[in-house]
Protein backbone atom coordinates (compact mmCIF):
# COMPACT_ATOMS: atom_id res chain seq x y z
CA UNK A 1 0.00 0.00 0.00
CA UNK A 2 2.99 2.20 -0.08
CA UNK A 3 4.22 4.65 -3.52
CA UNK A 4 7.85 4.45 -4.17
CA UNK A 5 8.36 3.38 -0.68
CA UNK A 6 7.15 6.70 0.55
CA UNK A 7 6.01 7.40 4.11
CA UNK A 8 2.75 9.65 3.82
CA UNK A 9 1.82 11.76 6.42
CA UNK A 10 0.27 14.33 4.25
CA UNK A 11 -3.02 13.37 4.45
CA UNK A 12 -4.45 16.77 5.24
CA UNK A 13 -3.88 17.81 1.88
CA UNK A 14 -4.89 14.68 0.10
CA UNK A 15 -5.37 10.74 1.91
CA UNK A 16 -3.33 8.51 0.76
CA UNK A 17 -3.69 5.49 -0.12
CA UNK A 18 -7.22 4.91 -0.86
CA UNK A 19 -8.67 1.73 -0.25
CA UNK A 20 -8.93 -0.62 -2.97
CA UNK A 21 -12.58 -0.71 -3.88
CA UNK A 22 -12.10 3.41 -4.95
CA UNK A 23 -9.95 2.33 -8.11
CA UNK A 24 -12.36 -0.58 -8.72
CA UNK A 25 -15.53 1.53 -9.03
CA UNK A 26 -13.76 4.49 -10.60
CA UNK A 27 -12.33 1.81 -13.45
CA UNK A 28 -15.93 0.11 -13.33
CA UNK A 29 -17.87 3.04 -14.24
CA UNK A 30 -15.10 4.23 -17.06
CA UNK A 31 -14.88 0.82 -18.60
CA UNK A 32 -18.08 -0.60 -18.88
CA UNK A 33 -21.02 2.17 -17.61
CA UNK A 34 -19.77 5.86 -19.13
CA UNK A 35 -22.89 7.36 -20.01
CA UNK A 36 -23.93 10.61 -18.55
CA UNK A 37 -26.12 11.24 -15.88
CA UNK A 38 -29.77 12.97 -16.69
CA UNK A 39 -28.68 13.79 -20.07
CA UNK A 40 -29.86 10.21 -21.93
CA UNK A 41 -32.84 7.51 -21.57
CA UNK A 42 -30.44 4.58 -22.31
CA UNK A 43 -29.20 2.57 -20.11
CA UNK A 44 -25.51 3.56 -19.46
CA UNK A 45 -27.08 6.99 -18.49
CA UNK A 46 -29.28 5.81 -16.08
CA UNK A 47 -26.97 3.29 -14.14
CA UNK A 48 -24.29 7.02 -14.03
CA UNK A 49 -27.46 8.38 -12.58
CA UNK A 50 -27.73 5.67 -10.01
CA UNK A 51 -24.51 6.36 -9.33
CA UNK A 52 -24.73 9.96 -8.35
CA UNK A 53 -27.82 8.80 -6.51
CA UNK A 54 -25.90 6.87 -4.56
CA UNK A 55 -23.47 8.97 -3.44
CA UNK A 56 -25.44 11.91 -2.43
CA UNK A 57 -27.35 9.47 0.02
CA UNK A 58 -24.22 8.43 1.56
CA UNK A 59 -23.25 11.79 1.92
CA UNK A 60 -26.35 12.38 3.26
CA UNK A 61 -25.97 9.53 5.66
CA UNK A 62 -23.17 10.95 7.48
CA UNK A 63 -24.46 13.76 7.24
CA UNK A 64 -27.55 12.40 8.88
CA UNK A 65 -30.42 14.86 7.11
CA UNK A 66 -33.11 13.97 5.00
CA UNK A 67 -33.24 16.10 1.79
CA UNK A 68 -30.78 14.21 -0.56
CA UNK A 69 -31.55 16.71 -3.31
CA UNK A 70 -29.89 19.55 -1.19
CA UNK A 71 -26.38 17.69 -0.71
CA UNK A 72 -25.20 19.73 -3.83
CA UNK A 73 -21.95 18.42 -5.61
CA UNK A 74 -18.82 20.40 -6.85
CA UNK A 75 -15.66 20.44 -8.20
CA UNK A 76 -13.92 20.54 -4.99
CA UNK A 77 -14.47 22.32 -1.67
CA UNK A 78 -13.46 25.59 -2.68
CA UNK A 79 -15.95 25.60 -5.04
CA UNK A 80 -18.49 24.76 -2.87
CA UNK A 81 -17.44 27.18 -0.39
CA UNK A 82 -18.07 29.75 -2.65
CA UNK A 83 -21.45 28.63 -3.59
CA UNK A 84 -22.10 29.50 -0.29
CA UNK A 85 -20.99 32.58 0.53
CA UNK A 86 -21.78 33.64 -3.01
CA UNK A 87 -25.39 32.85 -2.65
CA UNK A 88 -25.39 34.31 0.91
CA UNK A 89 -23.71 37.80 0.65
CA UNK A 90 -23.40 38.58 -3.13
CA UNK A 91 -26.92 40.10 -2.38
CA UNK A 92 -26.47 41.84 0.51
CA UNK A 93 -25.39 45.51 1.69
CA UNK A 94 -23.74 46.73 4.82
CA UNK A 95 -24.12 44.47 8.34
CA UNK A 96 -21.11 41.93 9.35
CA UNK A 97 -20.03 38.43 8.84
CA UNK A 98 -18.26 36.61 11.30
CA UNK A 99 -15.64 33.48 11.26
CA UNK A 100 -12.54 32.19 12.40
CA UNK A 101 -8.75 33.32 12.84
CA UNK A 102 -8.22 29.70 11.55
CA UNK A 103 -10.32 29.55 7.79
CA UNK A 104 -8.68 28.36 4.69
CA UNK A 105 -8.14 30.72 2.19
CA UNK A 106 -10.98 28.59 0.12
CA UNK A 107 -13.40 30.57 2.73
CA UNK A 108 -11.46 33.38 3.71
CA UNK A 109 -10.39 35.02 0.24
CA UNK A 110 -14.13 35.24 -1.09
CA UNK A 111 -14.90 36.37 2.34
CA UNK A 112 -12.80 39.31 2.16
CA UNK A 113 -13.90 39.93 -1.69
CA UNK A 114 -18.00 40.40 -1.06
CA UNK A 115 -17.01 42.13 2.17
CA UNK A 116 -15.18 44.77 0.70
CA UNK A 117 -17.26 44.91 -2.54
CA UNK A 118 -21.10 45.27 -0.86
CA UNK A 119 -19.50 47.06 2.70
CA UNK A 120 -19.82 44.52 5.17
CA UNK A 121 -17.38 44.60 7.71
CA UNK A 122 -15.44 41.41 8.83
CA UNK A 123 -15.19 40.35 12.76
CA UNK A 124 -12.54 37.60 13.19
CA UNK A 125 -13.11 35.42 16.06
CA UNK A 126 -9.38 34.66 17.86
CA UNK A 127 -7.64 31.85 19.52
CA UNK A 128 -7.86 31.20 23.01
CA UNK A 129 -4.17 30.88 24.85
CA UNK A 130 -4.48 27.22 24.21
CA UNK A 131 -5.13 27.82 20.23
CA UNK A 132 -8.55 27.02 20.50
CA UNK A 133 -11.39 29.11 18.78
CA UNK A 134 -13.95 28.85 21.41
CA UNK A 135 -17.54 29.18 20.69
CA UNK A 136 -18.27 31.89 23.13
CA UNK A 137 -15.43 34.60 20.96
CA UNK A 138 -17.58 33.38 17.81
CA UNK A 139 -21.28 34.42 19.71
CA UNK A 140 -19.71 37.68 21.18
CA UNK A 141 -19.04 39.28 17.91
CA UNK A 142 -22.57 38.29 16.73
CA UNK A 143 -25.31 41.15 16.76
CA UNK A 144 -28.64 41.95 14.97
CA UNK A 145 -26.53 42.65 11.71
CA UNK A 146 -24.95 39.55 11.20
CA UNK A 147 -25.63 38.34 7.81
CA UNK A 148 -23.65 35.23 8.37
CA UNK A 149 -21.40 32.64 10.58
CA UNK A 150 -18.35 30.76 8.83
CA UNK A 151 -16.53 28.37 11.19
CA UNK A 152 -13.55 26.07 10.26
CA UNK A 153 -14.69 22.94 11.79
CA UNK A 154 -11.08 21.51 11.93
CA UNK A 155 -8.17 23.35 11.24
CA UNK A 156 -5.80 21.77 8.23
CA UNK A 157 -2.94 23.60 10.41
CA UNK A 158 -3.21 23.13 13.81
CA UNK A 159 -5.83 20.13 13.86
CA UNK A 160 -7.86 22.20 16.79
CA UNK A 161 -11.49 21.07 16.02
CA UNK A 162 -14.11 24.54 16.70
CA UNK A 163 -17.77 22.83 18.32
CA UNK A 164 -19.75 24.85 15.64
CA UNK A 165 -23.00 22.95 17.17
CA UNK A 166 -22.62 24.98 19.82
CA UNK A 167 -22.78 28.37 17.83
CA UNK A 168 -25.33 27.12 15.50
CA UNK A 169 -27.61 26.32 18.18
CA UNK A 170 -27.85 29.86 19.74
CA UNK A 171 -28.20 31.73 16.31
CA UNK A 172 -30.90 32.22 13.54
CA UNK A 173 -28.40 33.49 10.78
CA UNK A 174 -26.80 30.82 8.30
CA UNK A 175 -23.38 28.97 9.77
CA UNK A 176 -21.07 27.97 6.98
CA UNK A 177 -19.20 25.03 8.23
CA UNK A 178 -15.90 24.23 6.65
CA UNK A 179 -15.88 20.08 6.75
CA UNK A 180 -13.44 19.48 4.87
CA UNK A 181 -10.86 18.02 7.41
CA UNK A 182 -13.81 16.48 9.21
CA UNK A 183 -16.68 14.53 7.06
CA UNK A 184 -15.55 10.86 7.20
CA UNK A 185 -12.79 11.32 10.40
CA UNK A 186 -15.13 13.05 13.04
CA UNK A 187 -18.42 12.51 14.15
CA UNK A 188 -20.79 14.84 12.41
CA UNK A 189 -24.73 15.60 12.50
CA UNK A 190 -26.32 18.48 11.20
CA UNK A 191 -29.76 16.79 11.32
CA UNK A 192 -31.14 18.94 14.23
CA UNK A 193 -30.21 22.52 12.29
CA UNK A 194 -31.84 24.60 10.30
CA UNK A 195 -29.44 27.16 9.38
CA UNK A 196 -26.22 24.82 8.58
CA UNK A 197 -24.06 24.70 5.48
CA UNK A 198 -21.54 22.25 5.14
CA UNK A 199 -19.02 22.59 3.02
CA UNK A 200 -16.85 19.25 2.01
CA UNK A 201 -14.67 17.82 0.29
CA UNK A 202 -13.92 13.84 -1.11
CA UNK A 203 -10.47 13.33 -1.51
CA UNK A 204 -9.58 13.60 2.52
CA UNK A 205 -11.30 11.90 4.91
CA UNK A 206 -14.08 10.41 2.51
CA UNK A 207 -11.30 8.55 0.79
CA UNK A 208 -12.15 9.61 -2.58
CA UNK A 209 -10.37 10.27 -5.38
CA UNK A 210 -9.36 14.28 -6.23
CA UNK A 211 -12.07 16.28 -8.36
CA UNK A 212 -15.19 16.03 -6.47
CA UNK A 213 -16.40 18.42 -3.45
CA UNK A 214 -19.66 19.76 -2.42
CA UNK A 215 -21.90 21.54 -0.57
CA UNK A 216 -25.30 20.81 2.06
CA UNK A 217 -27.33 23.39 1.68
CA UNK A 218 -30.29 23.59 4.43
CA UNK A 219 -34.06 23.34 3.90
CA UNK A 220 -34.82 26.99 5.27
CA UNK A 221 -32.31 28.65 1.81
CA UNK A 222 -32.48 29.41 -1.28
CA UNK A 223 -29.36 30.07 -2.80
CA UNK A 224 -28.71 32.31 -6.05
CA UNK A 225 -26.56 29.76 -8.08
CA UNK A 226 -23.14 30.85 -9.08
CA UNK A 227 -23.06 28.98 -12.29
CA UNK A 228 -25.60 28.48 -14.63
CA UNK A 229 -26.06 26.05 -17.83
CA UNK A 230 -26.82 23.05 -18.74
CA UNK A 231 -28.52 20.96 -16.22
CA UNK A 232 -29.71 18.09 -18.13
CA UNK A 233 -33.52 19.53 -17.04
CA UNK A 234 -35.99 21.91 -17.66
CA UNK A 235 -34.55 22.55 -21.12
CA UNK A 236 -37.35 24.82 -22.41
CA UNK A 237 -36.44 27.41 -20.05
CA UNK A 238 -33.78 29.62 -20.44
CA UNK A 239 -33.42 30.58 -17.18
CA UNK A 240 -31.88 28.47 -14.35
CA UNK A 241 -33.89 26.34 -13.46
CA UNK A 242 -35.31 26.49 -9.15
CA UNK A 243 -35.42 22.92 -8.41
CA UNK A 244 -32.57 21.07 -6.36
CA UNK A 245 -30.13 19.92 -6.75
CA UNK A 246 -30.44 20.82 -10.71
CA UNK A 247 -30.28 24.76 -9.62
CA UNK A 248 -26.23 24.29 -8.74
CA UNK A 249 -25.08 21.31 -10.64
CA UNK A 250 -24.73 23.07 -14.57
CA UNK A 251 -23.16 21.11 -16.36
CA UNK A 252 -21.74 16.98 -16.67
CA UNK A 253 -21.09 15.97 -13.36
CA UNK A 254 -17.58 13.80 -12.54
CA UNK A 255 -18.97 10.84 -12.60
CA UNK A 256 -15.85 8.78 -12.05
CA UNK A 257 -14.66 11.01 -9.33
CA UNK A 258 -18.35 9.83 -7.88
CA UNK A 259 -17.99 6.76 -8.33
CA UNK A 260 -14.77 6.47 -6.69
CA UNK A 261 -15.82 8.31 -3.69
CA UNK A 262 -19.27 6.27 -3.73
CA UNK A 263 -16.45 3.35 -3.02
CA UNK A 264 -14.62 5.56 -0.49
CA UNK A 265 -17.51 6.18 1.87
CA UNK A 266 -18.77 2.88 1.71
CA UNK A 267 -15.02 2.00 3.27
CA UNK A 268 -15.36 4.20 5.75
CA UNK A 269 -19.12 3.29 7.11
CA UNK A 270 -17.79 0.21 6.77
CA UNK A 271 -15.16 0.51 8.80
CA UNK A 272 -16.57 3.41 11.28
CA UNK A 273 -16.09 7.14 11.33
CA UNK A 274 -15.24 6.16 15.64
CA UNK A 275 -12.72 2.90 15.00
CA UNK A 276 -10.76 5.00 12.26
CA UNK A 277 -10.42 7.92 14.55
CA UNK A 278 -9.93 5.40 17.19
CA UNK A 279 -6.88 4.25 15.49
CA UNK A 280 -5.70 7.92 13.80
CA UNK A 281 -5.64 9.20 17.58
CA UNK A 282 -4.08 6.91 18.76
CA UNK A 283 -0.55 7.02 16.47
CA UNK A 284 -1.70 11.43 16.86
CA UNK A 285 -0.72 10.41 20.77
CA UNK A 286 2.59 8.71 20.03
CA UNK A 287 3.66 11.42 17.16
CA UNK A 288 2.80 13.90 19.51
CA UNK A 289 4.69 12.38 22.66
CA UNK A 290 7.70 11.58 20.48
CA UNK A 291 7.99 14.76 18.80
CA UNK A 292 8.13 16.56 22.02
CA UNK A 293 10.75 14.83 23.71
CA UNK A 294 12.84 16.25 21.57
CA UNK A 295 15.31 19.06 22.22
CA UNK A 296 14.93 22.35 19.61
CA UNK A 297 11.66 21.03 18.30
CA UNK A 298 8.35 23.41 18.99
CA UNK A 299 5.38 20.99 18.87
CA UNK A 300 1.83 23.26 18.36
CA UNK A 301 -0.39 20.19 19.58
CA UNK A 302 -1.43 18.62 23.14
CA UNK A 303 -3.21 16.14 24.67
CA UNK A 304 -4.94 18.22 26.65
CA UNK A 305 -8.20 18.09 24.36
CA UNK A 306 -7.85 15.48 22.23
CA UNK A 307 -11.36 14.82 22.25
CA UNK A 308 -11.39 18.42 20.08
CA UNK A 309 -8.56 17.54 18.03
CA UNK A 310 -8.07 16.02 14.42
CA UNK A 311 -4.84 13.65 13.70
CA UNK A 312 -2.84 17.07 12.21
CA UNK A 313 0.38 17.86 14.51
CA UNK A 314 2.44 21.25 13.05
CA UNK A 315 5.88 21.84 14.61
CA UNK A 316 9.01 23.67 13.83
CA UNK A 317 12.75 22.99 14.48
CA UNK A 318 14.51 25.98 16.12
CA UNK A 319 16.91 27.67 13.63
CA UNK A 320 15.58 25.62 10.54
CA UNK A 321 13.41 26.60 7.64
CA UNK A 322 10.21 24.59 7.13
CA UNK A 323 10.66 23.88 3.59
CA UNK A 324 14.47 22.87 4.13
CA UNK A 325 13.17 20.50 7.01
CA UNK A 326 10.39 19.13 4.69
CA UNK A 327 12.55 18.41 1.79
CA UNK A 328 15.29 16.39 4.37
CA UNK A 329 12.37 14.60 5.30
CA UNK A 330 11.39 13.74 1.75
CA UNK A 331 14.72 13.08 0.19
CA UNK A 332 17.21 11.83 3.30
CA UNK A 333 13.97 9.83 4.96
CA UNK A 334 11.10 9.41 2.33
CA UNK A 335 8.44 10.78 4.76
CA UNK A 336 5.98 13.16 3.09
CA UNK A 337 5.19 16.39 4.75
CA UNK A 338 4.25 19.83 3.96
CA UNK A 339 5.89 22.89 4.82
CA UNK A 340 4.59 26.55 4.91
CA UNK A 341 1.37 28.35 5.49
CA UNK A 342 -1.00 25.66 4.32
CA UNK A 343 -3.06 28.25 2.47
CA UNK A 344 -4.36 29.49 5.96
CA UNK A 345 -2.02 32.40 6.98
CA UNK A 346 -4.70 33.68 9.52
CA UNK A 347 -3.90 30.31 11.29
CA UNK A 348 0.19 30.95 11.29
CA UNK A 349 -0.73 34.05 12.26
CA UNK A 350 -2.95 33.65 15.02
CA UNK A 351 -0.30 31.27 16.47
CA UNK A 352 2.73 33.53 15.51
CA UNK A 353 4.32 31.26 12.88
CA UNK A 354 3.34 33.84 10.17
CA UNK A 355 5.54 34.38 7.73
CA UNK A 356 7.77 31.48 7.56
CA UNK A 357 5.47 29.04 8.62
CA UNK A 358 5.92 25.03 9.97
CA UNK A 359 5.83 21.60 9.38
CA UNK A 360 3.24 19.79 9.17
CA UNK A 361 2.20 15.52 9.46
CA UNK A 362 -1.41 14.63 9.37
CA UNK A 363 -1.99 11.07 9.82
CA UNK A 364 -4.94 8.57 7.79
CA UNK A 365 -6.05 5.01 8.23
CA UNK A 366 -3.41 3.09 6.69
CA UNK A 367 -0.73 4.77 8.94
CA UNK A 368 1.06 2.61 11.73
CA UNK A 369 2.93 3.00 14.50
CA UNK A 370 6.15 2.21 12.10
CA UNK A 371 5.53 5.69 10.51
CA UNK A 372 5.24 7.20 13.49
CA UNK A 373 8.15 5.91 14.92
CA UNK A 374 10.24 6.45 11.67
CA UNK A 375 8.97 10.24 11.97
CA UNK A 376 10.45 10.87 15.07
CA UNK A 377 13.69 9.21 14.48
CA UNK A 378 13.90 11.01 11.26
CA UNK A 379 12.96 14.83 12.85
CA UNK A 380 15.56 14.11 16.04
CA UNK A 381 18.15 13.66 13.34
CA UNK A 382 17.69 16.46 11.65
CA UNK A 383 17.42 18.62 14.62
CA UNK A 384 20.25 17.48 15.93
CA UNK A 385 22.54 18.08 13.01
CA UNK A 386 22.50 14.85 11.13
CA UNK A 387 21.08 15.23 7.86
CA UNK A 388 21.52 18.17 5.52
CA UNK A 389 20.24 20.78 7.52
Amino acid sequence: MRALNVCYLDNAATSFPKPESVWEKLLEYGKGIGGNPGRSGHILSVEAARIVYRCRKLIAELLNVDHLERVIFTMNATYAANFAIYGLLSEVSGGNVVATALEHNAVARPLKYWCKRNGIELRIAGTSPSGYVEPKSILSLVDSETRVICINHASNVFGVVTPFEEVARKVKVPVVVDATQTLGAYPFDVGDFDNVFVVFTGHKGLLGPQGVGGLFIPAAYQLAPMIRGGTGSYSELDEQPDVLPDRFESGTLNVHGLAGLQAGIEWVIEKGVEKIRKHEMGLFESLVEGLKGISKVRVFADLERIDKRVPVVSFVIEGMDAAQVSSVLDREFGIASRPGLHCAPWAHKAYGTYPKGTVRFSLGPFNSEEDVKLAVDAVKSIAEGGNGC
